[in-house]
């Protein structure tokens, strides 16, 4: 085996995707609205239900979704922009450290079953890295992922909550901003296109009755772009999976394969070695 070649089959380690493409939708806003809550619960496949606390049908809810194999995060209230009620339970921008522990330590409790947080509207406190420090030093405490919603573009969350060690992932589609049959579908089927591009994606919608009837058909669809439907803690996982895997899924040549090149040889350039990929087969 040739160097060039050596070189080009660890090139194909990094380019070459470790899993199949995998999708996790979150359904966000359950608690307020049973029927809906309860057929959001009752979707066939892996959903992530995103349960606000302190509201009529949150405990039920959440049990009920568990029940049925889903998981369950916590839809935290945050304060926005706008200046929108957050009803119960909602974390203000400019609350004191006590004040704010006591509400998000409440909140925690209310939900039962939690895996992760998520930030329910948000724009305001997502873009402050002091309380959002405080929100990712309890989740790490109690072992809790965080999903950034991204309802702002100068949300800071996602940076804090990698700096303090959380698991974390951000949202790249909206299903629903739009409430048509039509867009919603286009939209699943933008989240689709990019997990099987990037390898994973994380798309997020509401219990509202165009959502569920597109998501209802949701698993076939997945399943005829090969494309898998997990749980938000299942992408958490999958770069540590990836570092486990990469000693047996794609090995370096042996060492003494390796050669130094000549003077006399052509220069090197990555087309010229990932030629060498097609050429050994890995195409």
């Amino acid at each position: 085996m040739s160097w060039r070649l050596s070189i080009a089959i660890l090139l194909w380690c990094f380019v070459q995707p470790a899993f199949a493409a995998r999708l996790a939708i979150i359904i966000d806003d359950i608690g307020y609205n049973g029927p809906l809550g309860r057929r959001a619960a009752d979707l066939d496949g892996a959903f992530t239900l995103a349960v606000l606390p302190f509201t009529p049908h949150t405990r039920e809810l959440a049990q009920r979704a568990h029940e049925q194999g889903k998981e369950i995060i916590l839809h935290a209230p945050m304060s926005n922009t706008r200046h929108m009620p957050l009803g119960k339970g909602g974390l203000e921008s400019g609350m004191d450290y006590d004040e704010f522990m006591i509400t998000l330590r409440a909140d925690l409790a209310d939900v039962p079953h939690l895996a992760g947080v998520n930030n329910h509207m948000g724009s305001q406190l997502t873009q402050e890295p002091e309380p959002m420090g405080w929100v990712m030093d309890e989740l790490v405490r109690r072992n809790l992922y965080f999903v950034d919603s991204r309802t702002s573009a100068a949300s800071q969350a996602l940076a804090v909550a990698e700096a303090y060690g959380v698991p974390s992932l951000k949202r790249d589609v909206f299903l629903d901003n739009i409430r048509t049959r039509e867009h919603i579908s286009e939209q699943l089927l933008k989240a689709i296109q990019l997990a099987k591009r990037r390898g994973s994606a994380v798309a997020i919608g509401h219990p509202y009755p165009q959502t569920l009837s597109v998501l209802e058909h949701a698993p076939r669809l997945l399943a005829a772009h090969g494309v898998e439907l997990v749980f938000a803690s299942d992408l958490m996982r999958e770069a540590s999976q990836l570092i486990a895997k990469t000693g047996t899924s794609c090995l370096a040549p042996p060492p003494k394969l390796w050669k130094r090149p000549s003077a006399q040889s052509e220069p090197v350039t990555i087309h010229s070695l990932l030629e060498g990929v097609v050429e050994f087969g890995y195409q």
